[in-house]
């Protein structure tokens, strides 16, 4: 699988950047969020940590079914701070070498929850999903709603690598790019029937 530059470093990478007009402003990028998992169902999420407090929460929820069926993307961010832009690749690195193929779910399919206009593409073995332009949502909690409409079947393994811009609000435009990446690992069914799922616990 392709690797972006960013996963190579753990480090968190802090620059100051001249604005136009002669303002000031810093641009941080974060490449080393922790992973956490839900109890109650396949979901996992990167959380970024700036100032001593949790900046963004990216959600992940795969709904194996028992392969991929959907995938729930959340991103939270602190009261002080605006989402810019957000990418994923969406790439199953066991499989045939095709990409996924994803679907924006409509409203009646995502109970009504407004979502950012989303744009798709492929780019080799990866689907892509882009958002460029949040608007009136960029300061609220973001819900994306992929369905997962082509997996491939010989593929057990998911990986969705996430880079978030998100710029704090106030006098300094503050930018922070967030990058990191989520594993989930399942099997189709056991001798019993019965799916089981998120054996991975890594995030690099």
């Amino acid at each position: 699988m392709r690797r972006r530059p960013f996963l190579a470093s753990a480090l968190t990478v802090t620059s100051t950047i001249i604005a136009g007009c002669g303002s000031v402003g810093s641009r941080t990028e974060h490449t080393d969020p922790t992973v956490e998992h839900d109890d109650h169902d396949d979901a996992k999420y990167l959380k970024f940590h700036g100032d001593g407090s949790e900046l963004t929460t990216v959600g992940v929820d795969p709904n194996f079914a028992p392969l991929p069926k959907n995938l729930f993307v959340s991103i939270s961010h602190r009261e002080d701070t605006e989402l810019r832009s957000l990418t994923q690749r969406v790439v199953a690195p066991d499989g045939d070498g095709t990409p996924p193929q994803l679907s924006v779910q409509d409203s009646s399919e995502s109970n009504d929850v407004p979502h950012p206009p989303v744009s798709l593409s492929q780019d080799g073995t990866a689907a892509v999903v882009a958002v460029e332009e949040f608007g009136d949502l960029a300061d609220e909690t973001v819900f994306i709603p992929l369905a997962v409409t082509r997996w491939p079947e010989s593929a057990r393994r998911l990986v969705v690598e996430s880079t978030v811009e998100l710029v704090e609000t106030g006098t300094f435009e503050n930018t922070h790019v967030l990058d990191g990446e989520l594993e989930f690992e399942f099997t189709a069914e056991t001798d019993t029937g019965t799916r089981t799922a998120d054996t991975a616990d890594s995030s690099e």
